[in-house]
């Protein structure tokens, strides 16, 4: 396993590759072809900074490493594919890293969210209820993450590892990376722990990362450890995309902090129908734990930055949920509604030429979610739809004030709908 190619050279991949460097192995990195960021990397290697305070910089011209683009075509097939590129952009790799592969070849899946690979595992299908089977049977797949199935028909004939990273991240305009805490790593087989020779490959690598910067963990629960990752992913990066705010915002906000934890619930409701145990779901005290540690507060999630930046993210993150729940036929109105909202706030990012990128405040006077002046302004918004995403905007401050009240043990009257009306224009 010492020849090791990693698609996607921005922050995990780059985090991950450095760390196999160092632990002496052959890595190659691909890039996106034509970017600015892998015209950097082949001409000044890479940066990274660590959180502890440590600065490590590879060379282009170090021995064991090439910076290349997704469009260097090599002859030899690679015995790890680290894939590290964000999950709505893995379709546009899928041939390459099939053409650079074969059926003995490792893919370590590093995205966010659902992954194509969820029900590639016949064991784990013949645990679910049996409705929700039957309406898996004929395409055991999510549109919202693989379109009729194109990249599991691609890749699912190699043996793909799961890989849940913990590591705020951020690459600085001049192409260094940044790393804001200790990183953690899970990784685990889809298919579960059968084949014995790949388990222990597996745990050889953990092992390998964890001497060398990282801290990674062999799971035979992959399933369990993306769902968990989801939950952290689901209440901060999409709250973050649709508000512009930091994380530190979000859980200071009296409004957003009770939305969270609505959110947390949902989840919860979905995974549960999809065979997760009640010990392995995500808690409230594990979210905070996690969100509320240093380094994590000051941290603006990858699906902001990419809003920010005005470049299509990763609004998987909760379309795919809400497909698995209409799938198995449960209602989880919150995540429906943020998922509404996060689809306009793409169409809004994409499109706006004024430089905004966020189209929620919680500014308001009122203490609720509103949809921005700026948002309601724009000619880029189609206004029939406005009053439909109204109503999924009320429905979101309701069920955060009704958490709220649960908690507080005080009811508190949600805001009539007709008051959403002042931002149209």
């Amino acid at each position: 396993m010492n020849n090791i190619l990693v698609v996607g050279a921005g922050s995990i991949g780059a985090l991950m590759g450095a760390s196999l460097i160092k632990a002496g192995f052959k890595i190659t990195f691909a890039g996106k072809p034509g970017s600015n960021y892998t015209k950097t990397l082949k001409e000044q290697g890479l940066h990274l900074y660590y959180a502890n305070g440590e600065r490590l910089w590879i060379s282009p011209l170090h021995p064991r490493v090439r910076f290349a683009d997704t469009a260097t075509n090599f002859i030899e097939k690679f015995d790890i594919i680290i894939v590290a590129v964000k999950s709505n952009n893995l379709i546009k790799v899928a041939p390459y890293i099939r053409a650079h592969s074969n059926p003995d070849t490792i893919l370590i899946h590093a995205q966010n969210g659902i992954p194509y690979w969820w029900f590639d595992n016949d064991t784990y299908l013949a645990s679910l209820n049996k409705n929700v089977l039957n309406k898996l049977s004929s395409s055991p797949h999510l549109n919202s993450i693989d379109q009729n199935g194109i990249l599991y028909k691609a890749l699912g004939d190699r043996i793909l590892v799961g890989c849940v990273v913990k590591a705020p991240c951020q690459r600085t305009e001049d192409a260094k990376i940044q790393i804001k805490k200790p990183p953690k790593l899970i990784l685990g087989l889809t298919k579960g722990d059968r084949n014995f020779e790949q388990q222990a490959i597996i745990q050889r690598l953990c092992d390998l990362f964890s001497q060398h910067g990282l801290t990674a963990s062999y799971t035979n629960k992959i399933r369990a450890a993306v769902c968990n990752k989801l939950a952290v992913n689901v209440t901060t990066n999409v709250l973050s995309a649709l508000t512009g705010r930091i994380i530190a915002d979000l859980t200071a906000n009296l409004h957003t902090n009770s939305l969270i934890k609505a959110v947390i619930a949902e989840i919860n409701y979905v995974f549960s129908s999809y065979g997760i145990n009640p010990e392995d779901l995500p808690t409230e005290q594990k979210i905070y734990s996690y969100i509320k540690a240093p380094g994590s507060q000051s941290h603006l999630p990858s699906l902001a930055q990419d809003f920010s930046q005005h470049k299509p993210g990763e609004i998987s993150l909760i379309t795919a949920p809400v497909e698995m729940a209409q799938i198995a036929q449960i209602s989880v109105p919150t995540l429906y509604s943020l998922s509404e909202l996060l689809q306009l706030g793409q169409n809004y990012t994409l499109k706006s030429s004024n430089g905004k990128s966020h189209i929620l405040t919680f500014d308001h006077p009122s203490g609720y979610c509103m949809l921005t002046n700026d948002v309601c302004q724009s000619t880029v918004v189609d206004k029939s739809k406005i009053s439909n995403l109204l109503t999924h905007l009320q429905q979101v401050n309701v069920f955060a004030w009704n958490r709220q009240a649960t908690t507080t043990n005080r009811l508190i009257k949600p805001k009539p709908l007709e008051q959403y009306q002042l931002c149209m224009i």
